[in-house]
């Protein structure tokens, strides 16, 4: 049994097969969602190779994962396979497609943009972190920790090089301050309210490999091209931590795609 590693080219190579299958209708839908899922959580070419082992002859496959695919005269790999599947079918639960409600605070200024594809996204000043990697979201949190002494907030609007924050205050949690971050924290923030029983959530807690792999493969992923627009929301809806990323164009082509703080998926709008 192979137990490479894969990577995420490996795992992107079968996510097209898997596409290329659902668009001859060799797959349903919930079949193209359970494999999906599966493909991104893959973490050896034996799992990506039993994902697309019944779609095609393992010459069609990519070539690190057809070397992982080796079906025995028997067919017991394919048999494998197969169970696999059905076991993979019907342990997830698909959920069903959600309506975009996205929600951008006011950064407290007229002058400070809190609108997706507004001109302060299109600069991106050297001294200003990238906030779409993994490292500059790191620093955006331990900026947040050093300022404020938590990283519990109520939701954030991440673009690539500015956010809109609001912070929890640690003494009272009905208490939040909506910041505006570029280079480090800026100016005053507007202040409101909330109910205690709003949740919230940790910064600390998304991991930031899989937020900027997200954010790394959404435009092929969602099908968007020419993107004008990228961005991030991070809130708690009432069943859990998400954070999501959106992408657009000059056409209004868009999707997101929604995670788990940890990177797992829980659900997609792509354009089509």
């Amino acid at each position: 049994m192979v137990a490479t590693r894969a990577s995420d080219a490996d795992r992107d190579s079968c996510l097209e097969d898997i596409e290329a299958a659902y668009a001859d209708g060799r797959i349903n839908d919930a079949e193209r969602e359970a494999r999906t899922q599966a493909a991104l959580q893959a973490t050896t070419l034996q799992e990506l190779a039993d994902l697309v082992a019944d779609l095609g002859p393992a010459a069609k496959l990519p070539t690190k994962v057809a070397a992982a695919f080796k079906p025995s005269g028997n067919a017991a790999g394919t048999q494998l396979s197969r169970r696999f599947l059905r076991r993979l079918l019907v342990a997830l639960l698909i959920p069903a497609a959600i309506a975009v409600v996205v929600w951008v605070s006011n950064a407290g200024g007229d002058d400070q943009p809190t609108t997706p594809g507004s001109a302060a996204q299109e600069s991106n000043p050297k001294d200003r972190l990238e906030l779409h990697t993994a490292a500059g979201f790191e620093q955006l949190v331990a900026l947040t920790k050093a300022k404020f002494g938590t990283t519990v907030i109520d939701s954030a609007a991440i673009y690539p090089d500015y956010a809109s924050i609001e912070v929890v205050m640690k003494d009272d949690e009905r208490r939040v301050e909506n910041w505006y971050f570029a280079k480090g924290f800026e100016g005053e923030p507007s202040k409101g309210t909330r109910t205690a029983e709003s949740g919230t959530i940790d910064l600390a807690a998304v991991n930031p490999a899989a937020y900027a792999r997200a954010l790394k493969r959404s435009p092929s992923v969602l099908g968007v091209e020419d993107i004008t627009s990228t961005y991030v929301v991070i809130r708690n809806s009432g069943d859990q931590p998400t954070f999501s990323v959106y992408v657009s164009n000059e056409y209004s082509e868009n999707g997101y795609w929604t995670f788990t703080l940890d990177g797992k998926e829980l659900a997609r709008y792509a354009f089509e």
